[in-house]
C-alpha cells in the first residue's frame, strides 16, 4: 500500500499544483458574515463594536464570540452579556482570530464518516499547535502572538481540502462499490505529501498575514537566520503537540525529541518553561472541544 500512496499522492499534487498554477483550485471562502466583518476589520476606523449589527445575525457566532470573551483566559473579570462588550473586550486581533478559527474549523467538519473521523483528530492537533504557539510566542518575545496563534491553528488547514479531492476521486474510480479505494494510513500519507502548498493557497485567499502563509507552507524545518520568529514558534509547537500524543498519523519519537530539543535551543526556553507549555495541554485542547 505504501506504493499505491506515493504514487497516487504524486498524481493528486499535479493535479492540485497545476490548478493553483492556473487559478482554476477552486477554494472554500468563509462564512459571509465573516466574511463582511473581515472587510470591515480593514477600515483603520474600526471598533470592534462596529461589528455587532453583522453578527446578530449569525447566533451560532454571536455565541462563540461570547464564549470567548468569558473564557478562562478573562477570568476574574465581570462577564460580558451583550454582543458588544463581549467585541470590546476581545479587541481586534483576537477577533481576527477568532473569526479565521470559526471558519477554518468548517473545513475540518465533514458529513462524510471517513473524513469526519480523520479531520477531527487533525482539528484537535491544530488547536493544540496554536494554542502552544501563541504561548511559545508570549514567552519569546514575538510581537505578533496572534499570527502565531493563527498559523498554528492553519498549518494543515490543507489536508481537509485534500482529504475532499480524494473524496471526490474515489467516488469516481470506485462508484458504488462499498469496498475502500485505500487504507486510512495511505489516506494520511497522500495528505502529508500534498497538503502545504494548499494551505499556502488558502490563507492568501483570506488575505492572511504574510508570517502565517510562510509558517503553513513549512512547519517542519527551522529557520536560523531568525530564530525566535512565528515560524519557529510553530514548528516548535508542531513537534511538542506530536510528542505529547496530539497528532493523526504515524510519528518517530525519537525525530519528535529532537525537533523539540532543536526548537527550544533556538527560541532559549528552559526546563521549567518546556514544562509549562506541556503541561495540562491535553485538558486546554478538550476545554477548546467542548
Amino acid at each position: 500500500m505504501p506504493g499505491l500512496a506515493e504514487k497516487l499522492g504524486e498524481q493528486v499534487q499535479a493535479i492540485l499544483s497545476r490548478k493553483i498554477a492556473d487559478n482554476t483550485l477552486v477554494l472554500p471562502s468563509p462564512p459571509v458574515v465573516v466574511t463582511k466583518i473581515l472587510e470591515l476589520v480593514r477600515d483603520p476606523a474600526f471598533s470592534p463594536k462596529d461589528a455587532t449589527p453583522l453578527m446578530e445575525r449569525d447566533t451560532t457566532l454571536a455565541a462563540r464570540v461570547l464564549r470567548a470573551a468569558n473564557s478562562v483566559e478573562h477570568g476574574g473579570m465581570e462577564r460580558a452579556s451583550t454582543l458588544a462588550q463581549a467585541l470590546t473586550r476581545l479587541g481586534v486581533e483576537r477577533l481576527k482570530s477568532l473569526l479565521v478559527e470559526i471558519s477554518a474549523h468548517q473545513l475540518f467538519e465533514s458529513r462524510d464518516a471517513r473524513i469526519g473521523a480523520l479531520t477531527r483528530g487533525l482539528w484537535e492537533h491544530s488547536l493544540a499547535v496554536a494554542v502552544l504557539s501563541r504561548d511559545t510566542a508570549q514567552r519569546c518575545g514575538v510581537a505578533d502572538t496572534e499570527a502565531a496563534y493563527l498559523a498554528g491553528l492553519l498549518h494543515d488547514v490543507g489536508k481537509p481540502v485534500v482529504a475532499f479531492v480524494l473524496l471526490e476521486a474515489e467516488k469516481s474510480v470506485v462508484g458504488t462499490r462499498t469496498s475502500e479505494w485505500i487504507d486510512p494510513d495511505a489516506w494520511v500519507q497522500v495528505l502529508q505529501a500534498v497538503h502545504r502548498p494548499i494551505g499556502v493557497a488558502l490563507a492568501n485567499k483570506w488575505g492572511l498575514p504574510e508570517a502565517v502563509a510562510s509558517a503553513i507552507g513549512d512547519s517542519s524545518e527551522y529557520q536560523t537566520a531568525e530564530r525566535v520568529s512565528v515560524g519557529n514558534c510553530v514548528r516548535f509547537a508542531n513537534a511538542l503537540a506530536k510528542r505529547e500524543g496530539l497528532y493523526v498519523g504515524q510519528v518517530e519519537p525519537a525525530d519528535v525529541d529532537a525537533l523539540v530539543m532543536v526548537g527550544r535551543s533556538l527560541l532559549g526556553l528552559d526546563d521549567a518553561a518546556l514544562a509549562q507549555l506541556a503541561g495540562g495541554l491535553k485538558d486546554r485542547v478538550r476545554a477548546l472541544l467542548a
